[in-house]
């Protein structure tokens, strides 16, 4: 466009007026075909020039306002210089076993995803197993030290969200509602968006209800398994095939006993009245 406008400065005016026949186009525009225009001309030269730029820089800076602050990063420094991506395997527990640490110290497979495998699982085996089927689904999932906080075994993360998650790996009992209403006040009192219930057990028909009304999301022994994820199941070797007919606050031995009221016996441990641990079924 620049070097066509040039052209018809220097040369189409001149050319125009001459092909008319009118005098006074003639006289007028005669002044184009010697060089006492070209300043002119050179100037519009410059013009479409300087347009031309000023389109340029314009559309760069309308692209860079379009782009999110990581795209533009990324496209000034190249692939070399992106950020870093973390492998979904990075987010399992450390592999050292401990409080708070992996559900499985050793180099087996993990064990199959079943009732009888997790029921038993430790409580802490349990709570990192729930923890880390919440990583593969996405969520940021942090295993709060021994329930420390008000309650809470996990603080999961999505994007601005946060959700509590109180786990009960209980087998003799079922979950009542006290266990879901104090669930809902920690929710209150965290400011947070939403909680989740996971057991291995059942709830109580009151407690559901509760649940339900509250909108505290349920994990049990219903849905437990197939929500679990298959890759983070500890290994045969870390799950004790005898957890379920030990006690389930000290792991000592049971004892069956008789109820002081009328009802069916029950389990209790050894170490009564040191531990007051029972069950109402072994196995």
């Amino acid at each position: 466009m620049a070097v066509i406008g040039y052209a018809l400065v220097r040369y189409g005016i001149g050319w125009a007026g001459a092909v008319t026949g009118n005098p006074y186009l003639i006289a007028i525009t005669a002044g184009f075909h010697d060089a006492s225009f070209a300043p002119l001309a050179w100037a519009t030269l410059g013009l479409c020039w300087l347009g031309a730029l000023l389109a340029f820089v314009r559309q760069r800076s309308s692209s860079k306002s379009r782009r999110g602050p990581v795209e533009a990063w990324a496209q000034r420094h190249g692939p070399k210089h992106a950020a870093p991506t973390l492998d979904p395997s990075d987010l399992r527990p450390p592999t050292t076993a401990g409080p708070g640490r992996a559900l499985s110290s050793s180099r087996d497979s993990p064990a199959p995803v079943t009732a009888d495998n997790i029921a038993n699982l430790s409580w802490l085996q349990f709570e990192h197993l729930i923890a880390a089927s919440f990583r593969a689904k996405g969520f940021a999932a942090e295993v709060t030290p021994d329930g420390a906080d008000e309650g809470v075994d996990i603080v999961l993360r999505e994007r601005n969200n946060v959700l509590l998650v109180q786990c009960k790996h209980w087998l003799s009992k079922p979950v009542g509602v006290a266990t879901a209403r104090k669930l809902l006040g920690t929710l209150h009192a965290k400011n947070a968006r939403k909680a989740v219930l996971a057991t291995s057990n059942h709830l109580t028909p009151h407690a559901r209800v509760f649940c339900n009304d509250n909108a505290i999301y349920v994990i049990d022994a219903d849905t437990l398994v197939s929500f679990i994820d298959a890759g983070s199941m500890p290994g045969l070797r870390d799950i004790d095939p005898n957890r379920r007919s030990r006690c389930p606050l000290c792991g000592s031995a049971m004892v069956e006993r008789n109820a002081r009221q009328p009802g069916p016996s029950f389990f209790g441990c050894s170490r009564f009245p040191a531990c007051r641990g029972r069950r109402f079924t072994l196995g």
